[in-house]
């Protein structure tokens, strides 16, 4: 017989459990029923992302430089896949790719899955949904598992390497990088929506994808196409082992043409990046400053002009010779000319009076006048990764000496990229004024607004009489010093460029050579720069960059729509 304690006991622990379930029942029913609703719908839900295209590119006449198209990204799930040697083949006929190319991409897959948590898994991308189809069905035919398709936009470059490296290329995560792609990512790239449904008739929430923007750029396709041309027959020609040319409009800064050697083809940008030849994927005419060279000889002088520390009547003493802080300029010939004028200097090139013309301003003005012209800091054209160059100041820079101030004055000493030379010494032709140069002309938004470009002056730099004297002196200068550089018909206002190369810092026997000019010379619409990278055939820019600059500049004038200005 059970004692009365021991029941009353037992009835106490009774109560208690009682108790407890109907507490916890009232916590699920009433304070925890909404989130436990709430999460077991979640796991009903099937959640669907959708990707967009990013938006196109376009040159100024409206052709298609890039797009996008569907495709899919063949990947391998090393923790589902068991018979690689199948798979291996059945991707490879689906695919048209080699057999043992693939089976060992997908043993290299699996193997790195087991000693790393983040695994690189894709096999194949951007492959046609005509190819996926033919995938798909043969995986399920044979019943294996472990290769993934995943729906994506391959990015497409019609012109293949056309305007390649002025474009720029596009990530497997559809990001932009370099170029144009880069410097617009945010207005080419699209909204990806989403979509949450129990079932298809049954949809808890839409989020439909934001379509992106489409750009024009300044660009002609047919310009660009010729002075592609001629900057690969060029490399050839005198053996160099790379090189740029742009073309401006002066008075916009709208770039009409920029071609970079060695280029790339951005339909392959992704593979080229993922071997030993990545470096070709950097611009060099935005990316890669490099010693200018005599041609900014033109912005020494004309800084001189402006401020009034000399006149195109102020003689020269050239002793062949000039020393300042241990280090001895010379002239590019080794020679002394006498008694000279600036109109001279250009023509012959004098190392030793321009640095005489830079210490008659002196390093306050001199420096003052090459900020001003945009050295040492980025154009703020709209590209990609662009450099701002190195311009030594005594104010910034504690180890500057005049040594600088006199190698600066011929363009030695001192880092710029085509971009900056070139717009710098646009400041001449454009009547003193500096632009921002551009290549994106229009945004065209999805919702049909449109977005024009208006040329943006930065500043006046010099005077439009400095400017236009200058151009009479370097219309003059060219004519007697480099005829080679000018079209037929046209009047050309231009200067040259050969500077020391140096690899790792050590002094080699090949040049970096350029060519700057204008046209028509006195009243300008085009400006030009013509630069290559060690030429073998001749280490002068007379010789090899002024020749190409003529075949460039007579094409785009007549292109351009450019009259003479010379008459037969």
């Amino acid at each position: 017989m059970i004692s009365p304690r021991r029941i009353a006991v037992l009835a106490v622990l009774f109560a208690a459990a009682v108790l407890a379930v109907i507490a916890r029942a009232a916590q699920i029913q009433i304070f925890e029923s909404p989130a436990l609703a709430s999460r077991g719908a979640f796991q009903q839900t099937a959640v669907y992302f959708s990707q967009a295209p990013r938006g196109v590119i376009f040159d100024r006449h409206g052709n298609i430089l890039a797009t996008s198209q569907p495709a899919y990204i063949v990947r391998v799930d090393p923790r589902t896949i068991t018979d690689t040697d199948t798979c291996a083949y059945v991707v490879a006929q689906a695919l048209a790719k080699p057999v043992e190319e693939t089976r060992q991409r997908i043993q290299t897959i699996v193997e790195s899955s087991k000693t790393s948590t983040s695994t690189y898994t894709i096999l194949y991308y951007n492959v046609s949904p005509q190819a996926v189809t033919v995938l798909t069905s043969t995986l399920s035919r044979f019943e294996r598992e472990g290769i993934v398709v995943i729906p994506t936009w391959a990015r497409v470059y019609p012109q293949g390497p056309v305007a390649g490296p002025l474009l720029g290329f596009v990530s497997l995560q559809l990001v932009g990088f370099a170029g144009v792609e880069s410097f617009y990512d945010r207005e080419l790239s699209a909204q990806g929506g989403v979509r949450q449904e129990r079932t298809q008739l049954d949809l808890t929430v839409i989020t439909p994808t934001q379509p992106a923007a489409d750009v024009v750029l300044t660009i002609d396709i047919a310009l660009q196409s010729y002075v592609e041309k001629q900057l690969s027959a060029a490399l050839t020609e005198y053996e160099a082992q790379g090189g740029a040319i742009i073309v401006m409009d002066t008075r916009s800064g709208a770039i009409l043409a920029a071609a970079s050697a060695p280029g790339y083809d951005p339909n392959f940008a992704i593979d080229i990046a993922n071997s030993e030849d990545a470096d070709r994927l950097i611009d060099p005419a935005v990316s890669a400053p490099y010693e200018p060279g005599s041609v900014i000889k033109a912005v020494t002088i004309a800084a001189a002009l402006d401020a009034g520390t000399a006149t195109t009547a102020t003689l020269y003493q050239d002793s062949g010779r000039f020393v300042v802080a241990g280090k001895t300029i010379r002239n590019s010939d080794r020679a002394a000319h006498g008694q000279v004028d600036i109109e001279d200097t250009l023509a012959r090139s004098l190392n030793v009076v321009a640095a005489q013309i830079a210490f008659d301003l002196g390093p306050e003005r001199f420096y003052h006048y090459f900020n001003l012209f945009g050295f040492g800091r980025r154009t703020g054209i709209d590209l990609g990764n662009e450099s701002t160059g190195l311009l030594r100041t005594p104010t910034q820079h504690t180890d500057w000496s005049k040594a600088d101030l006199a190698t600066n004055s011929f363009g030695q000493g001192m880092m710029a990229t085509p971009y900056q030379v070139i717009n710098a010494l646009n400041v001449i032709a454009n009547d003193g004024l500096l632009m921002q140069p551009y290549v994106v002309w229009q945004q065209r938004k999805a919702d049909g607004a449109i977005v024009t470009k208006k040329p943006t002056p930065v500043a006046q730099v010099i005077s439009p009489g400095t400017a236009r004297l200058m151009r009479e002196v370097m219309q003059r200068a060219t004519r007697q010093a480099t005829p080679q550089a000018v079209p037929t018909g046209y009047t050309v206002a231009g200067k040259t460029g050969t500077a020391d190369w140096y690899l790792r810092g050590v002094k080699q026997d090949t040049t970096i050579v350029t060519f700057v000019g204008f046209l028509p010379a006195l009243e300008p619409r085009l400006t030009i720069l013509v630069k290559l990278d060690q030429p073998k055939k001749s280490r002068w820019a007379a010789y090899t960059a002024a020749p190409v600059f003529q075949n460039v500049a007579g094409y785009a004038a007549r292109l351009m729509g450019v009259p003479p200005d010379i008459q037969k």
